[in-house]
């Protein structure tokens, strides 16, 4: 079995008619890759987006077709297309919310994605990372465990026999990897446990935000203070609910004003079928971890005490990292 820095991008996430019995479940094979023209407007790519139950878009360059130039996240959009002036802080209170979506909304629904690219390096538009399909995932370990989330995977030999167009590999492509191929990882690492692994996870500040506060003043926090995901507590600090990207699937033109409903009713109102949030112990092993959140297909697990109150998390990123760091 090869060590995990030493696989390839193209074992990591093979075409089906290459995948052999053992490695050729849906989940890993590889998608035809779905991008849009840069003279899409905001609302396009949001449909693109529902359409096809996915949460980033790969944009092409004006100039050369077939080039990749930016990969747009719905949480940039939906920053982009809620923003507010500066100075100005968005509203908790649900019994201040509009009857209608904004004007100033609307506007920016019909501007074009160009408007949502940024060079800030915060952003996912402009957070992305490209590798061959032959080389190691080696580059791209790393990259993953600086936050990026994606990687372009391109085949630059231009075999006309044997063409691997081009393909996003995520974060999530390499712990269901590892959940597939616990071998990769050594036994000591994935038996040891979250407070062994991730002691500083442990004494960072938390992001959360409470159960009444209205979607939309939450994304607008979390876009502030540059965060991926916000714990929704109750009255009491529990945690009752998780809010990210992954949880923005879905979101179309006609759903907007839902982001002045109860940050909980908006979650709902998304995903019916929602359970609870992913929580894990401090004594919880790697191994548990990766198998809750690679079954569950979330991006990360609130560590909780006994009163259910999050006192870490743990991410794809950092878990990433540990293996860029130890293997």
């Amino acid at each position: 079995m090869k060590a995990l820095k030493d696989v390839t991008a193209a074992e990591l996430k093979p075409l089906a008619s290459d995948a052999s019995p053992q490695v050729g479940q849906a989940h890993l094979q590889r998608r035809a890759l779905i991008a849009a023209q840069p003279t899409i407007t905001v609302a396009e790519a949001l449909n693109i987006l529902a359409t096809h139950n996915i949460i980033s878009l790969p944009i092409y360059s004006h100039y050369q077709a077939d080039k990749i130039v930016n990969i747009v996240d719905i949480r940039d959009i939906l920053a982009y297309v809620t923003s507010l002036p500066p100075n100005q802080t968005p509203d908790p209170n649900v019994a201040h919310a509009p009857s209608a979506v904004p004007e100033s909304w609307k506007q920016k629904l019909e501007s074009s994605i160009e408007a949502v690219m940024t060079l800030d390096p915060a952003k996912e538009s402009y957070r992305f990372f490209q590798c061959e399909v032959q080389d190691s995932i080696r580059r791209v370990i790393a990259a993953f465990s600086s936050g990026i989330h994606r990687a372009l995977v391109e085949d630059y030999s231009d075999s006309p026999r044997h063409p691997h167009p081009s393909f996003l590999l995520t974060q999530t492509d390499i712990i269901c990897y590892v959940f597939e191929h616990p071998d990769v990882v050594p036994a000591n690492l994935l038996n040891a446990s979250l407070r062994e692994l991730f002691p500083n996870a442990f004494n960072h500040p938390l992001f959360t935000v409470r159960n009444t506060d209205t979607a939309h003043s939450a994304l607008q926090r979390m876009d502030c203070e540059y965060r991926t995901a916000a714990a929704v507590l109750d009255e009491s600090g529990r945690i009752v609910d998780n809010m990210s990207a992954s949880d923005l699937r879905g979101l179309t033109e006609s759903a907007l004003l839902l982001l002045y409903a109860p940050v909980v009713n908006f979650l709902e109102r998304l995903n019916p079928r929602r359970g609870s949030p992913i929580t894990a112990q401090e004594h919880t092993t790697l191994r548990d971890l990766i198998t809750q959140v690679w079954e569950n297909r979330v991006h990360r697990s609130w560590v909780v005490d006994d009163q259910q109150h999050p006192i870490a998390v743990i991410t794809h990123t950092d878990i990433i990292a540990l293996f860029n760091e130890r293997l």
